[in-house]
């Protein structure tokens, strides 16, 4: 595993915290024109047979995809580290409940159904995201699930482009299934490419 000195990483954490709430309204332009993901929340709800499960969003960003989340239960609570980003999201899906927490310190509520957590796990390092996966597996429900989409990859990358500096770890399917071999199982997995980047979802639910 790779680690740094939490003053290293905290000073990029902070520099990436900046960085969106200072062009959350960009940044949400941008996302927006990539459209939400409506295949895997269909997909992610296709392994919960309740009505109305109990979703949390991490890394709910501008509500995006809380608005597709919201067609398929009216039990949702997204969670940004951005409190400008939340404050969007708010305004496009007032119907949702959304709160500013940092996932690596957060938490999380009891009886969860469904965890979505697309491009946002790659804030936190292998040690923040493991306790992430321990922590949620307590609170998800009996055979709960969480869904994931991470850059493929590994180590360390820092990106400076038109909105500012921020800081990224990238995964492999391998290493995900590794940090969370303990308290779930293996459901659905892939790789894509996007724009040039090669990304990957995995779908765990909770043994």
């Amino acid at each position: 595993m790779f680690s740094f000195p939490p003053p290293f990483f905290m000073n990029l954490k902070q520099q990436t915290i900046d960085t969106y709430n200072a062009t959350a309204r960009a940044m949400a332009l941008k996302f927006n024109d990539l459209g939400g993901r409506v295949e895997d929340i269909e997909r992610g709800f296709s392994y919960i047979a309740k009505e109305h499960p109990f979703v949390l969003e991490i890394g709910c960003g501008n509500g995006r995809d809380a608005i597709e989340i919201l067609k398929h239960t009216n039990h949702y609570l997204g969670i940004d580290i951005s409190s400008s980003m939340i404050d969007i999201a708010r305004s496009v899906a007032p119907q949702g409940t959304f709160t500013v927490s940092d996932i690596d310190t957060y938490t999380f509520p009891k009886e969860i159904d469904l965890i979505f957590s697309f491009a946002s796990l790659l804030h936190s390092d292998p040690s923040s995201l493991k306790k992430i996966l321990e922590r949620a597996a307590h609170a998800l429900n009996p055979q709960g699930i969480f869904y994931i989409s991470l850059k493929y990859g590994e180590g360390l990358h820092t990106k400076t482009d038109e909105f500012g500096t921020r800081s990224y770890y990238f995964y492999t399917p391998d290493a995900i299934k590794k940090l969370a071999e303990d308290a779930y199982e293996v459901v659905w997995e892939d790789v894509q490419d996007f724009r040039g980047q090669k990304w990957f979802m995995i779908v765990l639910r909770k043994k």
